[in-house]
């Protein structure tokens, strides 16, 4: 009986509702393509919104060339911890103190909640070695250069190439402006690399994402697989003093006709270890040094 009663106020609603709907009547408008009548400005109009996500370290070096270094490790992040302990001296790059958990803070050594050492994120099987890893990249494209239009001793050969790293100083203390705290150097400290990963692909177009890489082409894609072909005497384990004056370590050598495509070395974060002095005497401060990386082919 309720149900009744509330259908017919609704029915009576709806034809008063229509009582007022005289046709004819005039609404709102404006006719697009017609900027007269829109003020100057036609419609339809349009405007656009951009959803942005990223993954990992996506800033290659920004060099070009037909041999050249095309990534390295651009953060090595070895964390936030509450005091230095002469006992555990060995720092990793994941952002913890080595044997000392209690003493990590933040896993980012400027106190965030993230650890900066990125890792390479691939699914090139090829680089299944290096997935994951910490990473360094060495593209080469010498096949592709027209060796006719250019004079001897430049070929269109792979290979003949060395990769190598040096410290460029001391561990400096730095105030939360950046600035450098004079006198507060950590000398003799040490960066270790151990256990360098290897792979190599000619599908760099994929790894790197760089629109100069789109034009590389697979002349053989059997070399993918001839490990003839990539690049030799890899060093496995290396050690940089964080000194002023410091040398270039080799981290790897490609050979005549090796190397060709996209040559990536790898580190497992826990495999990169910064190890201070037990004397060192530490300041609430941030200690930075720098390391640079050299490709060269040694040919004057």
């Amino acid at each position: 009986m309720k149900f009744t009663k509330l259908t017919s106020a609704t029915l009576l609603g709806v034809s008063v509702l229509s009582a007022f709907i005289v046709p004819g009547t005039s609404f709102a408008a404006t006719q697009e393509h017609n900027a007269d009548a829109n003020g100057g400005i036609e419609l339809p109009q349009h405007d656009t919104t951009t959803a942005g996500i990223s993954f990992g370290d996506n800033n290659p070096s920004g060099n070009t060339g037909y041999l050249r270094l095309q990534m390295v490790p651009h953060v090595l992040d070895f964390g936030n911890h509450e005091q230095f302990f002469a006992q555990y001296p060995m720092f990793t790059a994941d952002g913890k103190n080595y044997g000392k958990n209690d003493n990590n803070r933040h896993p980012n050594y400027k106190n965030g909640d993230t650890n900066e050492t990125a890792i390479l994120n691939t699914q090139d099987e090829k680089l299944a070695d290096v997935a994951g890893k910490a990473w360094a990249t060495v593209v080469d494209k010498q096949v592709t250069r027209d060796a006719t239009k250019f004079a001897a001793p430049n070929t269109s050969v792979s290979g003949t190439w060395t990769l190598s790293v040096k410290p460029d100083g001391p561990l400096q203390a730095k105030n939360d402006q950046g600035n450098v705290i004079n006198g507060e150097d950590i000398n003799d400290a040490t960066l270790s690399f151990k256990d360098t990963a290897y792979g190599r692909t000619l599908d760099i177009y994929t790894l790197t994402s760089e629109d100069q890489d789109k034009d590389f082409a697979n002349r053989d894609k059997t070399k993918d697989d001839n490990k003839d072909l990539d690049a030799s005497a890899i060093t496995s384990d290396f050690s940089l003093p964080l000194t002023s004056g410091g040398k270039y370590q080799l981290v790897a050598t490609a050979a005549d006709t090796q190397g060709e495509g996209a040559d990536v070395f790898g580190w497992n974060k826990d495999d990169i270890q910064l190890t201070m002095p037990t004397t060192s005497v530490v300041k609430n401060a941030v200690y930075e040094s720098n390391l640079t990386w050299e490709l060269a082919t040694g040919i004057a």
